[in-house]
């Protein structure tokens, strides 16, 4: 029963902007989530990594994690899996293909978080930083410490340079803005899809993230896909 449930279940690919990563998806969800900052700090442990140079870390982005994903699913018995802004790059879609097409698993929908106004993504940036570990957003004056390092309120263990995660920052949102697009055209193309099947909010102003509004708006997206 629980291979039959598993192999039934929907992927849903939910991209979004990294700065507007405010979001906690894992406390009282229905559906289940592809954690990318899990799977980086089990491997940094590891590894003994401690810190990063700035080379290594804007090469994050282009990690293949086809394996893992795959691994996810496998492992998971939901109804739901939904994989939090992964694959990136059209590379990473062709790799995960790969993987789930002899399993005859595929990504079944997109929810795309869209941000109309880049003056707001400007400011966010202006703000907050992303921490290249969990990947979610902490205001500057909250992970920058006085001897220059960024120390993630939520790993602490890892000590990273704090002008290198401003760089980091910078490029990770320069990242999704030029991949997204043709990371969509070539999934629809792929699967020979209509936009259809691509559920889109749009995320107008601040309070909206931080006041868990986007969150709420996307969880009933997910319970009704």
């Amino acid at each position: 029963m629980e291979e039959k449930k598993n192999s039934s279940a929907k992927i849903i690919l939910l991209l979004f902007p990294p700065i507007i990563n405010k979001f906690d998806f894992y406390s009282g969800e229905k559906g289940r989530f592809f954690d990318l900052g899990k799977i980086r700090k089990k491997s940094w442990r590891e590894k003994n990594i401690s810190s990063l140079a700035q080379e290594t870390l804007l090469k994050l982005a282009d990690i293949d994690y086809s394996s893992e994903v795959k691994e996810f699913i496998q492992q998971k018995n939901s109804t739901k899996l939904v994989l939090v802004n992964y694959p990136r790059n059209e590379r990473q879609l062709d790799l995960l293909n790969e993987k789930l097409t002899p399993e005859k698993r595929k990504i079944n929908n997109i929810i795309l978080l869209n941000i109309p106004n880049y003056e707001l993504i400007a400011s966010l940036q202006n703000e907050y930083l992303i921490c290249p570990i969990c990947e979610k957003i902490y205001k500057k004056e909250a992970v920058i410490k006085e001897n220059g390092k960024f120390v993630c309120p939520s790993d602490s263990e890892f000590t990273l340079v704090a002008e290198e995660i401003k760089k980091f920052s910078e490029y990770s949102i320069d990242y999704y803005l030029k991949n997204s697009k043709g990371l969509i055209e070539k999934f629809l193309q792929k699967n020979k899809l209509s936009s259809s099947i691509i559920t889109q909010l749009t995320v107008q102003k601040k309070e909206e993230i931080f006041s868990g509004e986007v969150q709420k708006k996307l969880l009933g997206i997910l319970n009704n896909i």
